[in-house]
This record gives structure tokens, sequence and C-alpha cells, in this order.
């Protein structure tokens, strides 16, 4: 099979002198009258190419130089008004001529890329996968990346504060480190974090050039490779094209929230050359209570051309960070406070003005509270960037075959200083904890329609992954001072396929995936702190080995789509798991484990999607199982064979359940509303708890979202956001010997946005915005981190 499939791609090749065509045609609504400004995207089927138009005073629009072959094309506009995506072929020296009608009362699908990494619309997906486009993260007024994404069925977003604050994402009651993130399908990760995924630097990444962002729910190892057992997060850049457009925007208001953002996109040279780029920066001076100070500044830019010979050449670079303050964790009261025994404690805050008090050293009156939240720590602080560069030659080669070559490096940074200031246990003196990652992935894969329903994917990966620790601090001692350093690089090879298969007029659906990877761990390097690891044996782990099946039926008479999905997934242990170390009051602590074996997990989920009311209303569900068969996890140790008191080991892992359930509907055409429910069974197999309860933490069994968007004229627009959850578990909070559990009541979080738009040219406009969060003004908490009660901003944005 493989070499049949390597010798038809090279006959492909060689006999290609690859010609192009021309795609043209009008966007109109059902009178049908002409639509103009609409843009209109084409996706090519082989090879992912995508080009983008914008139709002109008569819904015109015209792609030239593309390449032969089969294509989706959709057309999108501002508003809810948009179309379905139409399948065109495209002929070698011939013009192609389409029209597309744009629905103006009901739903539509559209061209999604994550679910297979090659395009293919809502209605041919066989996984659980849900779009967040940047319209609608305009409407809502969000800001950062995790906040757009919190309304998706079976994504739970902790933030522990304010925004910018720390942010971990949860998807189907996994752990947060089990989501991967990616950017135009390359891997965001962070190689010096503790799990080696992307939580780290979450709550920094601000919304600035993304076209829309997919989540995919359900594993995703055989496409996406480590840590994508639970989901993965797809941010899709802006990709430019047609006459100039973009925005300015500033606001300001509650929190001491200040934020400014301005991008760009367009064509040039016919659009042969399409780009984009942004630039958003957050000012929180403040914050919750006045103890959080954060500053973040995104930038994302895009540059593509596309030469005559149906190939294009793509340089993409994303960076971010910024400096946060940090505050010290919230602390259990004394026990005293607390019920008898080792139950699970209910969670009732410390009085602000006892918080104050305990911030600044004095006595406290505890009252009947059983825990302190967050408290202010002046000398403790963050500062983090990550730049993420990527550069893509893709080329169509004929009808039948395309590939596609990539060069991704991703450099990470942190830097965690603190002082002696603060509550609780502090360093002795000023200290510094720098971390630094790097990933450098090649990727290299090609696309062969080996008949017209049998689209066969295949590829090869090498990575290359450095860690890098230096812990110092200032101690006047300088026989006693801590000057450690850790280095640590692994490389990977990988080899992955996919086939596409598509039966009875595009009815049924068949994808089969898998991938097989190779590590190579380099033999680390010590420099200062205590030699727990000299003689260690620095094995590389295990080849992963994963497999997906999804299978989809559609039923036309019905407009029914029922669906399956199962694979296994794999995350190795990151290289802090491995060798990783603290350095605390000048003492050295080994934390990781050489010997370490990877992580493994089965999933399977099955759902159906539904439409009635002639596609007005969109209703699906799902039914989820994940089984964590082995992980890591951090226990206290025995007679350990590096004189471990604690560090990673691993052990038993955990069961993830649930159902989820979501509708969209247009009840009319100036209305559009999104909801869903939740509910999640999550548990550890091996509990860690002092109540020895195995429910896993951080995550809410049961939670309903809802998005409902008002265009009460053509100026006028309103937007409602709600979530809600019942209470969760928390491991916060160290009693002395153990964690005991802490019941916190779920949040009740309603939001409120609305703009007023008014044109001052032909194709300027003026946008005043407002946006309103938690206007119930309830309080609650997150792990004991105090999160914001109401509050709100305004802004203007001048759009072109």
């Amino acid at each position: 099979m493989i070499r049949a499939y390597v010798f038809t791609l090279l006959a492909a090749v060689s006999l290609s002198a690859q010609s192009t065509g021309i795609l043209k045609g009008k966007v109109t609504d059902p009178q049908p009258a002409a639509v103009a400004g609409a843009t209109v995207r084409v996706f090519a089927k082989a090879s992912g190419l995508t080009r983008t138009a914008v139709t002109g005073p008569q819904g015109e629009f015209q792609i030239d130089s593309l390449p032969a072959g089969e294509y989706l094309a959709e057309a999108r506009t501002e508003g809810f008004d948009q179309a379905n995506p139409v399948a065109v072929s495209v002929v070698a020296g011939r013009a192609a001529v389409i029209e597309i009608r744009l629905s103006v009362e009901g739903l539509t699908t559209r061209v999604l890329v994550t679910a297979s990494s090659t395009p293919v619309t809502t209605d041919q997906t066989s996984k659980a996968l849900d779009v967040v486009d940047a319209d609608e993260i305009g409407r809502r007024g969000e800001i950062t990346f995790a906040e757009s994404v919190r309304n998706v069925p079976g994504v739970r977003v902790q933030q522990l504060g304010g925004p910018g604050s720390f942010t971990r994402i949860l998807t189907r009651g996994l752990r947060a480190y089990d989501t991967s993130v990616t950017v135009d399908g390359a891997r965001l990760r962070d190689a010096a974090a503790v799990q080696a995924d992307a939580t780290a630097f979450i709550g920094d990444l601000l919304v600035a050039g993304a076209d829309r962002i997919e989540v995919l729910r359900g594993s995703g190892s055989s496409l996406y490779g480590s840590n994508a057992i639970g989901g993965v997060y797809n941010i899709v850049t802006d990709a430019g094209g047609g006459p100039v457009r973009g925005e300015i925007s500033g606001e300001g208001g509650g929190l001491g929230l200040a934020r400014g953002l301005a991008r760009v996109a367009g064509g040039a040279m016919k659009d042969r050359l399409q780009y984009s780029a942004a630039l958003a920066h957050l000012d929180v001076n403040g914050g919750v209570d006045g103890i959080e100070d954060v500053r973040n500044t995104t930038g994302q830019a895009l540059a593509q051309f596309h030469f005559n010979k149906g190939a294009s050449l793509t340089a993409r670079v994303l960076g971010f960070g910024g400096r946060m303050g940090l505050t010290s964790n919230p602390v259990a009261a004394p026990e005293t406070n607390l019920p008898a025994g080792l139950s699970t404690v209910e969670a009732r805050a410390l009085a602000p003005d006892q918080v104050r008090r305990l911030e600044s050293g004095q006595t406290v009156d505890w009252g009947t509270a059983t825990f302190a939240p967050n408290l202010y720590d002046a000398d403790n602080r963050r500062v983090s960037g990550v730049v993420s560069t990527m550069l893509t030659w893709n080329q169509q080669v004929n009808a039948r075959a395309g590939y596609k070559l990539s060069w991704h490096n991703l450099v990470s940074e942190r830097d965690n200083q603190d002082g002696p200031g603060g509550y609780g246990y502090q360093p002795s003196f000023d200290s510094s904890n720098y971390f630094r990652g790097r990933y450098d992935t090649l990727n290299a894969r090609s696309d062969l329609w080996l008949g017209s329903g049998n689209l066969l994917t295949g590829g090869y990966e090498w990575e290359r992954e450095h860690y890098r620790n230096h812990a110092t601090d200032r101690n006047p001692d300088a026989a006693s001072r801590t000057d450690a350093l850790t280095t640590a690089q692994q490389r990977s090879h990988a080899a992955f396929v996919q086939d596409q298969m598509r039966f009875f007029s595009d009815r049924l659906q068949v994808m089969v995936s898998g991938r097989v990877q190779h590590f190579n761990l380099s033999a680390p390097g010590f420099e200062g702190g205590a030699p727990q690891y000299q003689g260690a044996e620095f094995r590389s782990p295990k080849n992963a080995y994963t497999g997906d099946v999804a299978v989809s039926y559609y039923i036309p008479s019905t407009g029914t789509k029922l669906r399956a999905h199962a694979g296994n997934g794999y995350r190795a242990p990151a290289l802090y798991e491995r060798v990783g170390a603290s350095f605390f009051f000048g003492s050295f602590s080994a934390y990781g484990d050489p010997r370490l074996k990877p992580e493994r997990s089965v999933a399977v989920d099955a759902g159906f999607d539904q439409y009635f009311a002639n596609s007005k209303v969109r209703v699906s569900g799902t039914v989820f199982y994940t089984r964590l068969q082995e992980v890591i996890g951090f226990g206290s140790l025995v007679d350990d064979a590096y004189g471990r008191w604690g560090g990673y080991v691993n052990t038993g892992g955990g069961l993830a359940r649930g159902v989820e359930i979501s509708g969209e509907a247009r009840p009319w055409r100036t209305m559009l509303v999104r909801s869903s429910y939740t509910h999640t069974n999550a548990d550890e197999r091996t509990p860690f708890l002092l109540d020895g309860a195995v429910r896993s933490i951080r995550v809410f069994p049961n939670a309903v979202t809802m998005v409902a968007t008002q265009q009460l004229t053509k100026r006028i627009q309103l937007t409602a956001d709600f979530f809600g959850a019942d209470e969760m578990i928390s491991g916060t909070f160290f009693v002395g010997w153990g964690t005991r559990p802490y019941r916190f009541g779920g949040p009740r979080r309603l939001d409120l946005s609305g703009s007023w738009s008014k044109p001052v040219g032909e194709k300027v406009e003026l946008r005043f915005f407002v946006r309103a969060e938690n206007v119930l003004n309830r309080t609650y908490y997150e792990d004991g981190f105090r999160t914001p009660k109401a509050w709100a901003t305004a802004g203007m944005k001048v759009v072109f």
C-alpha cells in the first residue's frame, strides 16, 4: 500500500507541468440581489491551499491562477447572512463560474481544517467540532483566546483572577495539559513547562489576527501528537486577500483595564500576495481588589505569495508575552475552623477587612471562614515571552496531488521572580527561576486522491526540543548562593498516515488515521545544586503508536447526521518531569525521574447533529468516554533511587465520561442564539485528597451556556452571554499533612455587550461599544482566587 502510494505520487509530480485556471462568480441573496463586500474563501481539497477575494459592487469576484483541482468555496458577510460551502472543479486553462447564494434566514455550514487537517465542510466532519469565528468574538467583546472558547460544550476555562491572570483550559473533565493548542496546525507548547503544554502562557494570549478558532473535542493524538488526549484548539490566522481592510480600536474602564487593537489585511499584485497583521495590548492596573498588575502584548502577521505553478509560500509569526504581578496562593483557615476528620470543607472566605490585616501581618479574626483568598505579594512577578515562526511551502501538483513542507520554530521564556515579602512561605532573598524552551519542527506531507471519494495523506515530522532552567538568588553569602543550571534536549521522528473515504454520494464518511513516533533523549547537563542524578541512566521514551477512526452518516431526508469517533492518546514525559528540580531557601530538591513511562489513554464518543424548521434550528448531542490508562503524577516517595522526598512518578490514571448537548437557532433574520449543556463525571483512579474521594478537582459536574445576539437596527447590536455551573471540588489547600478537599459554589455569570455604528465615509465606519461583565454581581472563587464582581468598559473603533 505504501509503495503504491509513493509511486503514484511521484508519477503525479513527474507528469505535472501544472497549469492553472480561473474561478469567478457572484454572491447573491435569495432574491437574488447582488451582495457587495462579501468575503469569498476558496480551499483546495487536496492541499489545503487557500485563496481569498472580496466581492465588488455587483457581487462579482474572480480568483486567477488557481491550480487545477477540486475546491470548496464559501462566502461570508460581517452579519448573520452566510452561505453553505459550494464544491467546484477548476480545469486548467478554463474559467469555472459559480453562484454562491447567502442564507438570510437559516443556519449554514462552513469549511473546517482541524478535524482532518484538510478542508472539509461541517456536514462532512465525523468528529465533535465547534467554531468560534472573529465575528462572534467581536460581538461578545472578548479580548483573550481563553475567554473566546469558554462557551464551547465540554470546555471548562478557569481564570484565577481578572483579565490576563493565570488560566487553565480543561476539556471533557480531563487535566489542563490534556488539551493541545495549535496555530495554523502547528503545536503551541512550552518545552520548559512541567508537562510541556501551553497552560503556562494561555492567559497571556490576546485575540489578534485570528480568523477563527476551531475546537476539536476528543482524542487528536494521531494527527497532532503529544498532549492532544482531550482535544485540540486550533487558531487559524486571517489569510488576508482582497481590498485593504482593518480596524483601530481602544477601550478602558473597570479593573483599571485599558486595551488597544490594530489590525489590517488585504492583497496586492492581483492578490498573488495576501497579507494580514494585528497588534493588541492589554494593561490591567489594579484588577480584582487592586492587587493585580498585568501588561500583555500580542502581535501576529502573515504573508502569503502565490506562484504561477500552483505553489505558495507562507510566512507567519506570532509573538506574545508581558509582565504579570503574582499573588500568594489561598490558604486554609486554622484547624479549629475546619470540620473534624478529613471530610470535604465548605469554602467560606475570610472577610475583606480581615484579608487586608492578614496581608499586613496583623492578627486576624477568622470568624466562620474556612480559607483566605489569594493575598497581595508586592515582590512576586512573572516576565514571559513566546515567539512562534513558521514557513510553509504548499503546492498543488495537479488535480489529484499536492504536498506541503513547513518549518516551525517556537521559543518560550518565563522568569519567575520573588522576594522575601508577602504572606506565608517566601524565599529569604530575592530569587529568579528562569525557564527557556524551544521547539524546531520540520513537517512534510502529501495528499493524493486515489479516486473521486478517497483522499490519502501521508507524512513525516522531525522535532527537536530544548529545555533550560537557571535558578539564582541574591544570598549575600556567596558560598550558600543558589546558582543552578539544568539543560536537556530531545529529538523525535514521526510518520503519519490518514485515509478519508466517502461513499453513497458522500452520505457515508469514514476517516482512518495512524501515527508512530520515536524519541531520542540526549544526556542532560547539570551545573550547581546537588548531584542526585549522577550515574542515572537516561532512557528515551518508548515509541508512541496512536490511531483514530471516525465515521459519520448523513440522512438528507431528515437533515440528520450520525457520527462516532474512537482513538487512543499519548503524552511523552516532559523534560521537566524527567530532570526537573526546585531551588528554594537555597536548597536543591530533585523532582524528575529519568525512568518515567509515557501517559496513555483511550477515548470514544458518539453523537448526532439534527436540523429542524427549514435549517433555522440545529441540535447536537454527544456522549463521551475517556480512560487515562497510565499517567504521571506527583507523589511522596520513600527510599527513592535519587534521594527524592517527593517527585514525579507513574501512577494509575482516571476516567471521564459525560454528555454534551448544544443548540443553535436563528428564529428570525436578525437574531442568533447558541446554547449548550454539559454533564461531566470525572474520577481519579488513585485519590490524592485526604478524604479518599476519587472525584477529579476543578471539574463542574453540570454547566450551561447561552449566547444571544440581536441586531436591533442596521447600526445597533446587543449580545447577552451567560455561563452557569454547579459546585466543584478544589485541591489547592494543603493543611500540613496533605491536601484537604474544599467545595466551592459555581458561577452564575451574565455578560452584556452592545455596539452602535455610524458610517463616516464610503468605506469607513465608527463603532462605539460597551461591555459589562458579571452584571449579576455574583461573588465566586476559582480554587480560592478572587474573581471580578460587576465591571464594565467602553470604547471606540474605526473600521475600514
